[in-house]
């Protein structure tokens, strides 16, 4: 009979995106992330057989957090518009440092050179734009933006202004990082914003 898990995928998964701000993929090691949980890292092999595997985990988990983040914003929030912006805001609330967003460039390039955590990157950007459009499109309904918003361009458009603003604020540090990911997600939506 097997043991009983007393820690949870969740708990290392969320350890391993921790260390992955701190360090980048590159640099991160299972004993780092065991350390945080309390496991070794023979243990952290047998559930994700490598370090690559524990980094795939992490990228397959990250569509069904964005989910889990736009659910959170819903129901803090009764305008469409005010819940996309909670949910733009609270995915970098943990960030608190330049060097995060930087390290976390480092999973760009697995994502643009290995098939796998290119699959996963597509599902996450898919997350997002999906997410927004479908806020967008009851913020249409509810008067908040123009009759002839086009959706899915804005969708589109509000992703790239997300990561384009982290990659900006990592270099230049324009300010906090809410403030500033704030104003460019203002003036992406200002021009679709109704007259009403």
């Amino acid at each position: 009979m097997a043991r009983p898990r007393l820690v949870s995928d969740d708990a290392i998964l969320d350890a391993t995106r921790q260390v992955l701000a701190e360090s980048g993929p590159v640099k991160l090691t299972l004993a780092a992330v065991g350390e945080r949980v309390g496991l070794a890292p023979p243990t952290l092999m047998q559930r994700f057989g490598s370090k690559r595997g524990l980094l795939l985990a992490s990228a397959a988990r990250s569509p069904a957090m964005v989910l889990r983040a736009v659910e959170e914003a819903e129901a803090r929030n009764t305008s469409p518009l005010a819940t996309l912006r909670d949910f733009v805001l609270s995915a970098v609330a943990h960030i608190k440092h330049r060097e995060e967003p930087g390290n976390g460039l480092g999973f760009v390039q697995l994502d643009v050179a290995d098939p796998e955590f290119r699959r996963h990157a597509l599902a996450h950007s898919a997350a997002i734009v999906d997410s927004c459009a479908r806020l967008y499109l009851a913020a249409r309904k509810a008067g908040e933006l123009r009759p002839d918003t086009d959706v899915p361009a804005l969708a589109r458009h509000t992703l790239v202004c997300f990561s384009g603003a982290l990659q900006v604020w990592a270099v230049n540090g324009w300010g906090s990082l809410s403030e500033f990911l704030t104003e460019q997600l203002d003036l992406t939506i200002a021009p679709h914003l109704s007259q009403e």
